[in-house]
């Protein structure tokens, strides 16, 4: 299938449309994404059981801040998906204060390259926060995201032909990381840099059957969710609304799903191969 990338501005549009699935009225400017380029896709890939991306790694690596009247913070992962929108979960949106903003250039979460005022928040019409569905928002920012060293991820209008070549995925954020191991147990922090780990794709028949057992048949996972993870290796609090990235077949990073939710608790954070971490699937 063509990549977003690729197609005229009417056409990006319309994509757009069918990618937050309802008539999209109140986003009459989005414009075409320009930017597809990524480092070399045989650099090592290595969020639970993270390493430190390097400065250009991830251009498009956002955050979705939001600070009440104590100036307390609730972060959230996001992805620059135009020069003026970002797209993250649509959890992270019910946080939302006057004191709102949108972080772009961010090696590290305390000294971001610029921050923007948001402007519009758009989320799916059919979120449904007790089944966490339809996790999936757009924030518009006052003004362009496209400064030096910022551009926008690869989407394309058709994922399901990467799902059958994929075996495993990427994710990016600021959320917990394991900063010792010792008899006493484990001390986790929220990193202060993007951190990346590969996370190995889980079959969504195996994951529905997982989750099933888990939550003593509470949660239904639908075809409309990506399931990845495995022993230390995964998302975190703090990764929400962060994207899932795999290689499509010229070696490019594609986003094809949005951090949405996982079990809590310390084994569910450190074996997401059994406690799966759950994924909006975009397209």
């Amino acid at each position: 299938m063509p990549e977003l990338n690729a197609l005229p501005c009417s056409e990006v549009l319309m994509v757009l449309v069918v990618l937050i699935a309802f008539v999209f009225v109140a986003v009459p400017s989005v414009k075409c994404l320009t930017f597809c380029d990524q480092p070399d896709s045989s650099a090592r890939l290595r969020v639970i059981g993270g390493t430190k991306a390097t400065k250009s790694e991830f251009p498009w690596q956002a955050a979705f801040v939001s600070y009440d009247d104590a100036s307390a913070g609730l972060m959230c992962g996001a992805t620059v998906i135009d020069e003026y929108w970002i797209m993250t979960a649509a959890h992270c949106i019910l946080s939302k204060t006057r004191k709102s903003y949108i972080l772009t250039g961010l090696q590290t979460i305390r000294n971001p390259q610029h921050t923007a005022y948001t402007k519009r928040i758009v989320v799916h019409p059919q979120y449904d926060a007790s089944r966490i569905a339809n996790d999936i928002a757009l924030v518009q920012s006052k003004r362009s995201l496209f400064n030096s060293g910022i551009n926008s991820i690869c989407l394309t209008r058709n994922d399901s032909s990467l799902f059958t070549s994929a075996k495993k995925g990427l994710v990016t954020g600021f959320g917990l990381h394991i900063v010792n191991r010792s008899l006493f147990g484990i001390r986790m922090n929220i990193s202060n840099v993007v951190l990346k780990t590969t996370v190995p794709i889980i079959p969504l028949g195996q994951c529905q059957h997982q989750w099933w057992i888990l939550s003593g048949g509470t949660v239904t996972i639908s075809n409309k969710q990506i399931c990845a993870g495995s022993k230390l290796h995964g998302t975190a609090p703090g990764d929400s609304g962060g994207p899932l990235l795999v290689h499509d077949a010229a070696g490019r990073l594609v986003q094809v799903g949005i951090t949405s939710f996982g079990a809590g608790g310390g084994e569910g954070l450190l074996d997401q191969g059994n406690y799966p971490g759950l994924f909006f699937q975009i397209l």
